[in-house]
């Protein structure tokens, strides 16, 4: 199965280091079926890895996810992290 190449944002951003995007979490895409999504996050230290609901990633728990978006839960409160604003 062949892939698509990159989006050239995407690229851009999963090589900036975390602290260039100001936080410890950034979303870099969501993909897969609605009923089943995944997303794309990088971690601190610019470790990239994939999750779907229920999933656990520093101390939080993958609660959503939606087009350009992921709520995450931790000790019952949520909030959405989404994807950065594209640089000019």
């Amino acid at each position: 199965m062949a892939q698509n190449p990159t989006p050239p944002r995407v690229a851009r951003q999963a090589t900036q280091t975390t602290s260039d995007l100001g936080g410890a979490l950034t979303l870099l895409g969501t993909f897969g079926p609605q009923d089943d999504p995944n997303a794309l996050l990088k971690l601190r230290g610019g470790k990239t890895t994939t999750v779907s609901r229920g999933d656990r990633v520093q101390g939080q728990t993958v609660v959503a996810i939606e087009d350009g978006r992921v709520a995450l839960a931790r000790n019952g409160t949520a909030h959405w992290l989404e994807m950065p604003a594209p640089r000019s």
